[in-house]
Formats: structure tokens, sequence, C-alpha cells
């Protein structure tokens, strides 16, 4: 039976970025194993609806590290390697093919799964999830073909995989449940500006419009809508969010909430075991509570953590949420949580592409989204979230005055 001193069990962006770490703290060739349900090792996932989807970059552009990495430092990699089951008490998993590996250190980086319509309809060809570098490759190469595009969804995946397929030259309409994008973190007037950016490159949107049904002869043509509507479509990409995957750990012991419960230090409550990513529901030690993130930064930031943890580090995980995008011509990044702010504050214009938007609670920042502002406006976003810093809402929105003397 093979047997590891540390085991990832995962082969997402968490095992790559973690990879890297424990080589650097010095760990010895065949102590670390890395099992993955994909074919393709570690790779960075932003492109897949960005970049890598619109063409711009290969397969090799996106790996996190060569081939040549794991086989210098003696890291064993198993693809289209599926588990089946985790035994904590005799610290071994066993996959999908019968074969049993041990450990004596597990960290669990399963992601998560995408969200799929259960309507009439739904197993055409021609309709995809995004969430692997196959699923990218596949939308890419259909996009090729096609020249009518319906993509499902209102948040960044839907707003990203709609702005390639534009540019790719199809026809493309977003559908959305809600009645504005992104209504969960963007307020009304941002939404409204991206909505008329959209409508200004060709991109047509149905909102309060359920999906009911998908129609066609072995293939897609038509997406009918709650509200009556009709969509055309030969190709159609459905981003409605993911869910942790937790399966294989039920019956475990571990404790499974949202994800795979940690604490601060990323650890489960059973010695040995951690999860890092977007199975991991961790206790922030910055906002309080528990949280659980499905974002670059905090895979790659956890998964380094993981790992100097789980070779003798002892300092919690303490960071602040980010996630960037890009949205045709437009680039923008954000940091924070909203959820608590009771007001936002613009600062600039939406009448133009630089603008950013400010989230308060009882004073105090929480959360900001930068948009071709000056780097003041970046650099000061991260570091005053983390101290919580008191600022007046009206310093913020006088944008003729540099932020630092807000």
């Amino acid at each position: 039976m093979p047997s590891f001193k540390y085991l990832i069990m995962g082969g997402g962006m968490v095992a790559g970025y973690a990879a890297k770490a424990f080589v650097e703290s010095g760990i010895k060739p065949g102590e670390l194993g890395i099992i993955s349900a994909d074919n393709a090792l570690p790779y960075e996932r932003p492109p897949l609806s960005k970049g890598f989807l619109a063409g711009r970059e290969t397969e090799k552009d996106i790996l996190i590290a060569a081939p040549e990495f794991y086989e210098t430092h003696g890291i064993e990699v198993r693809l289209n390697t599926v588990v089946e089951r985790l035994n904590p008490s005799q610290k071994t998993v066993r996959t999908s093919s019968g074969e049993e590996y041990r450990f004596e250190n597990l960290l669990i980086a399963t992601g998560a799964r995408v969200r799929k319509l259960d309507v009439p309809g739904a197993d055409l060809a021609g309709i995809h999830y995004l969430r692997s570098l196959a699923d990218s490759r596949r939308i890419r190469e259909e996009s090729e073909r096609a020249s009518r595009a319906v993509v499902i969804g209102g948040g960044f995946i839907a707003m990203e995989v709609a702005s390639v397929l534009a540019q790719r030259g199809l026809e493309t309409t977003m559908v959305m449940i809600e009645d504005r994008i992104w209504k969960r973190l963007f307020t009304p007037g941002m939404s409204d500006y991206f909505r008329r950016y959209y409508e200004a490159r060709g991109v047509r949107f149905e909102t309060n419009a359920p999906v009911t049904a998908f129609s066609g002869n072995g293939r897609v043509q038509s997406v009918s809508l709650g509200n009556g509507k009709h969509a055309p479509a030969d190709l159609v990409v459905a981003g409605i969010g993911v869910v942790p995957e937790t399966g294989v750990f039920e019956n475990t012991g571990l404790k499974i909430e949202n994800g795979i419960v940690v604490n601060e230090y990323l650890e489960t409550g059973i010695p040995g075991i951690y999860a890092a990513g977007d199975v991991a529901n961790y206790r922030d030690v910055l906002f309080g509570g528990y949280r659980r993130v499905e974002h670059w930064d905090n895979a790659v930031k956890q998964g380094q953590h993981a790992a100097r943890v789980m070779t003798g580090s002892r300092e919690p995980f303490e960071n602040v949420p980010y996630f960037f995008s890009d949205d045709f011509d437009l680039s923008w990044e954000f940091w924070g949580d909203t959820a608590p702010a009771d007001r936002a504050v613009v600062r600039g214009d939406f009448e133009t592409n630089s603008f950013s938007v400010w989230w308060l609670e009882r004073g105090r920042l929480v959360a900001a989204f930068v948009m071709n502002r000056p780097d003041e406006e970046r650099e000061l976003a991260p570091e005053w979230i983390r101290a919580r810093r008191e600022i007046a809402a009206e310093a913020l929105a006088d944008a003729s005055r540099p932020l630092r003397d807000s």
C-alpha cells in the first residue's frame, strides 16, 4: 500500500500551490502525494472563463507548475483517480478502482461541483457547465461552430463567459432569475452600469427569467423562460453556482456544514486531517464567525497556509477575501464582505469606466470594489478593511481628494 507523510486529496489550485509550499518547507522526495480526479496537473482556474476560453492561453500556459517540478521533487501525482472512501482511524483512503493509500497527514482539497439545472431537456447536447479545463476546452471548441449563445446566471462566471462569447462573435443572451446583474454583490448603480456596458457590446438580457426547459432535436436549439419568452441558442453555458464536494466525507466524523468545518489553522476536528479552498468552511479571525470562499486568492493562500501548518507552523489563517474579474476590456478587483454593510459610497462616476465603491458598517470599511482608479485605492482597500478603518462617507465620495487624506 503506497504511504505518504503528506497526502493531498484533490488536484486543483489548492494542491498546486500547497505542493510548492511543501517543497519550500523542505519536504523530502517521496513524502508528498496528490490524488486527483482531474486528467491534468494542477492548473489556474481563472483563465477557464477568461484567457483560455478566449483562446489567448494554452493548457501549458495555465499550469501552476511544470510537469518537471513534480518529478524533480519526488511528488507522486495520481490523475484520473477518484477517492470513494476515507477511513480516518486507519488513516487511509480508497479509490474507486480499489487502491488504498496510507497517510500521516491529509489535506482535503476536493473543491466544489457545479449546480445543475433540473428541467426538461437539460441533457441535450450543447448545454455546458464550467468548472474544469475539459469544460472550458469543450465550450471553446463549440463556440467556434456556434452562432447564438445563452449564458445562464448573473454572477462573475456568467459575466466573464458572456463577454468572451460576445467577443468571439456569438449573439449572446444573459438569462438570470434575479432582476439585475449580480444582485448579491453589486449595488443597483453598479448593476445598471454593467448592463449598459454589455448591451453596448451586443449582449441581450432576460431578467426575472428562470429557465423552465430546453428544446431541440438531440442538440439544444431554444431555452424556455419563466417570463414566457424563448431564447434561441445552439450553445448554452450555465453559471449558477457551486456546492462544496463533501459527499465522500459523510459518516467519517468530520463536521460538515456548508463544507468541511475547520478552525483558524485549517484543521478539522480529527488530528492530522486538514481542509482548504472551496470545500473549507473556516473560522475567520478577521470578520468573526465562519466563512467559505470560492475564489482564486483563497485557494492559493489556503493551500500555501495549510502546507506550512502541516509542516510545523502555528500561525492562524488571516485573509481579507479578494477576487478579480475581466469583462470585455474592463478589469476590476474586490476585497472584503458586503454582507454586514449598511451603506455603499461611490467614488468616481458611473458614467465613466473609472469608479470605486466602498461599503461601510457603522462607518467602518468592510468591502471595496475598484476599477480603473489610482493605485492608492487598490493599496488602501485591503489595508483599511483589515484594520476596520473608520472613515467618513463624505470624504470617501470626494474623488478630488487623495484617498489617504480622507
